[in-house]
């Protein structure tokens, strides 16, 4: 089965998971979950993400199983840490700067966990890398189009952040384009999926925490402390490329992509590829 089969497959998998898998959520599993972890929506949220997106994850694996699973969907453990230390270290500004600006704090644990850890982990997963990066990597679409669909209906589903028809727009446009940073993060950083699930998590752990404003929108000054994060992430990339990491996203796959062909079972060339990515990250 090539790629251009697979493709449309993917595609009808994660519209049937995205708009109609919440159609067979019933009322039922809510009210049973909710009781279990006392209305803290931690296991529920959980549940819910696993119901819905269950499918798409597991057709994504199996369309491409030539390639690791743990590739498929960014999760190589390979560097975790360092791309760790690197969100933390580009967050700490925003952090300090909403702190700042804060007239309020909400140190709720099932807060941060439903609102920051489940968004950042899931939404990362299921967006950037089995949408997105299978659409990129493996079926031969550009960088554009790929990122387009995937940011455009994550955008969609923050729009209930606005309050009417402008700030919807605004919501859906925001969130759009920090779908499509979060994507060139993904591919910058060796198609692994911790740099912009950890920045995706401690922003929106600061923001939450700290009650600022505006939804998705944000407003001018914390929007200002918040673009520090971004160029930081920016300089952050900058840097794993002057240490010898190639670039992923340039002129040539904006708008095709080579689709990537099963792993090489040279040991060597996968020692010699192991040495480099130690090297730069």
């Amino acid at each position: 089965m090539n790629h251009i089969i697979k493709t449309p497959i993917l595609l009808t998998t994660f519209m049937f998971c995205h708009y109609f898998m919440r159609e067979f959520w019933g009322d039922s599993w809510s009210e049973i979950l909710l009781g279990l972890d006392q209305q803290s929506y931690v296991l529920h949220t959980l549940a819910k993400y696993l119901f819905i997106y269950g499918p798409l994850v597991l057709v994504a694996t199996f369309l491409f199983k030539e390639h690791p699973w743990y590739d498929v969907l960014g999760l190589n453990l390979r560097g975790a840490h360092y791309y760790f230390l690197a969100a933390v270290a580009c967050c700490i500004p925003m952090t300090l700067g909403y702190a700042f600006l804060s007239i309020e704090l909400d140190l709720s644990l099932s807060a941060i966990i439903t609102g920051s850890v489940y968004a950042g982990v899931f939404e990362e997963i299921i967006f950037r890398a089995a949408l997105f990066g299978v659409l990129f990597r493996y079926c031969g679409w550009g960088f554009i189009p790929a990122a387009l669909i995937s940011s455009v209906i994550f955008g969609l589903g923050h729009i209930y952040q606005g309050h009417d028809a402008i700030s919807a727009v605004m919501a859906l446009a925001v969130t759009a384009i920090a779908g499509t940073w979060f994507a060139w993060l993904y591919c910058e950083c060796g198609y692994r999926i911790w740099f912009p699930m950890f920045m995706h998590i401690f922003m929106n752990a600061a923001y939450g925490i700290f009650g600022m404003s505006g939804g998705a929108v944000g407003d001018l000054e914390g929007n200002l402390f918040k673009a520090t994060s971004i160029i930081l992430s920016l300089v952050y990339v900058q840097m794993l490329v002057r240490k010898g990491k190639p670039r992923e996203i340039t002129l040539a796959s904006l708008w095709r992509n080579k689709p990537k062909t099963c792993p090489n079972p040279n040991l060597q060339a996968i020692k010699q590829n192991s040495h480099l990515e130690n090297h730069y990250v």
